[in-house]
């Protein structure tokens, strides 16, 4: 089977790709297979026996000793091979693993599969939410790889990767120097957002799966961006309330997100705030395209209303 252009459309609720989108779609190899029968067992009994043995994480832990040593591999990589973009992405794109695609498990032929059908999906989001801003802030950046996609999808515009680790920072400002982009690094806690960071008017907040690590508290870090006021935030994540509990597949991928303690009642208590009128929700979407154990590409996009 083969995930077509036309595929890619229905799942961004479009009748035609946009250019950059289309061009990235082109020419690679989006077929797989369906696995049945035994082989379509084993997936599911792989997936089932990893939730039972990971270890529970505590819900909202900081993890910042992980991502530092994370990111500072990144970083090592990207300076030894002389500043190749290739070595920005993060390693948890995992080649040749079986993957989720409409609420059921896929055997792609093509081991990059994951990672280029997330760039589609990307790039979706670049051209439909930040085409007009002047300035995009990524929280939670890491290797700072959707900035530098953004950067020569959308060329022009201020960018600002924020993290809580210093490899991140430092990542985010040899790209600006080496690479010769208006980039920046700079620190940024979730859990303790840094109320003297303003941000300009006509902006753009983009999270790609960073705010999964916060669990239940995101509170502060959305009250932080009621006050700083941007034009448009865009939260790619894996979002447990668009799940369907009642389907085999879907109750897998939420299991195994209670079972890490990923992002928490973050979607439901956006919508208590769109209810009390401090925020415009603009879109939620499901992709239904995720990798082994769960779907971390759904997106919300909302804007904060001033208050009167």
């Amino acid at each position: 089977m083969q995930f077509t252009a036309g595929d890619f459309a229905a799942l961004l609720g479009v009748r035609e790709l946009p250019r950059a989108c289309a061009a990235l779609a082109a020419g690679r190899d989006f077929s797989y297979e369906r696995p049945v029968g035994a082989a379509r067992e084993r997936i599911v009994r792989q997936v089932r026996e990893h939730i039972d043995s990971d270890k529970p994480t505590r819900v909202g832990q900081h993890r910042a000793d992980i991502w530092e040593s994370c990111w500072q591999e990144n970083l090592d990589k990207f300076v030894r091979a002389g500043f190749d973009a290739e070595k920005l992405v993060p390693d948890f794109f995992k080649p040749e693993q079986p993957m989720r695609l409409q609420q059921d498990y896929v055997l792609p032929r093509n081991p990059r599969f994951e990672l280029e059908f997330f760039e589609v999906c990307r790039a979706f989001l670049f051209d439909r939410f930040f085409a007009e801003v002047d300035a995009v802030y990524e929280f939670g950046c890491g290797s700072g790889f959707n900035l530098l996609a953004l950067a020569k999808q959308l060329p022009g515009k201020k960018l600002c990767g924020l993290d809580w680790s210093r490899s991140s920072n430092e990542m985010l400002n040899v790209m600006g120097r080496k690479l010769g982009l208006d980039i920046a690094g700079r620190h940024f806690d979730f859990f303790q957002p840094d109320s003297a960071l303003t941000l300009p008017g006509d902006s753009g907040v983009l999270t790609m799966a960073a705010l999964e690590q916060v669990g239940a508290r995101h509170a502060p870090f959305v009250e932080y961006l009621l006050r700083a006021n941007p034009r448009i935030c865009v939260n790619m994540e894996p979002l447990a309330e668009l799940y369907d509990s009642g389907h085999p597949v879907d109750s897998l991928a939420l299991r195994y997100h209670r079972k890490r303690g990923y992002l928490d009642g973050f979607l439901t208590a956006l919508r208590e705030l769109a209810a009390k009128r401090r925020i415009e929700i603009l879109d939620v979407r499901r992709f239904f395209f995720g990798s082994l154990y769960h779907e971390a590409y759904s997106y919300v996009a909302w804007r904060p209303l001033l208050e009167v």
